[in-house]
């Protein structure tokens, strides 16, 4: 069959199929090259922690604390992993936030920025960032850059979840061991008792291994727990979430901040 341009049918069909592949691969080259990543959305971690943290409240009733805002963004095919953070204000008035980009294979941080702005209002009448919405336009340019330099493709919805994992059939668990000051007295109490952390991954099928082990020199934390942990839909690995909680600026309430370590479900087991 002929139309009436000349050209037999099949030509045009010819000429459809290859107007929609290149139409298909225009986008992903231009994601490649320059598109800009959207402010990420927040998962919401401090109602889970409380509920989970019953260690916590036994050792300290009535210490209450609050806990960082964090913003998973996404993940690369070969184990890196991209978020944002919040820490907590406790007396200044200021807006504080950090970036990260971490592989989860080895836990070394790739990129870090680090914002902490003076006083809103100031930082407001100076045209300077003050939200994450502020911070974002600011420099998304330059989030999107290193995110792409890291093959970070963007998430769009995060699901916070709970030990234990069930994989391919294998029920995966995490232990977390807290060793602390023998020595710990009443200002220990106020600034920090834990000497360092030991986490484990068993694994029902394949026996256990250690992801996570850490001194801590300088800064101690009062307590440390896990919350939860996010699933890579590249791979069989994970984002395990803990708490570290440090003594308030003036005792409670004190602080949580956010710490990161991969694990892959399938590899390393003993």
């Amino acid at each position: 069959m002929t139309l009436r341009s000349g050209l037999p049918l099949w030509v045009l069909g010819v000429m459809i199929l290859a107007i929609a592949v290149f139409a298909d691969r225009v986008p992903a080259q231009n994601d490649k090259a320059g598109a800009l990543f959207g402010k990420p959305l927040e998962l919401k971690l401090e109602g889970t922690t409380k509920r989970l943290f019953r260690g916590y409240y036994r050792q300290r009733p009535g210490e209450d604390f609050g806990t960082e805002s964090f913003y998973p963004i996404g993940w690369s095919k070969e184990g890196k992993f991209g978020y944002y953070v919040e820490p907590v204000d406790e007396a200044c008035g200021c807006y504080f936030a950090k970036l990260f980009i971490l592989d989860l294979k080895t836990d070394k941080v790739l990129w870090q920025f680090n914002y902490e702005s003076e006083s809103l209002e100031e930082e407001k009448k100076a045209g300077r960032p003050y939200s994450l919405n502020t911070l974002w336009q600011a420099n998304r340019k330059l989030f999107s850059d290193k995110l792409r330099e890291n093959d970070i493709a963007p998430q769009e919805r995060f699901n916070l979840l709970e030990f234990p994992i069930n994989h391919k059939g294998d029920l995966l668990t995490a232990h977390l061991e807290t060793k602390e000051k023998e020595d710990a007295g009443a200002e220990a109490r106020l600034y920090g008792i834990v000497n360092s952390v030991t986490l484990q991954l068993s694994s029902k099928r394949n026996g256990k291994k250690t992801i996570l082990d850490q001194p801590y020199l300088e800064v101690l934390p009062l307590y440390v727990g896990v919350v939860g942990y996010v699933k890579s839909p590249f791979e069989p690995r994970i984002a395990v979430i803990l708490m570290e909680i440090h003594g308030g600026y003036e005792g409670p309430p004190h602080v949580g901040e956010v710490k990161i370590v991969g694990a892959s479900l399938e590899a390393g087991f003993k």
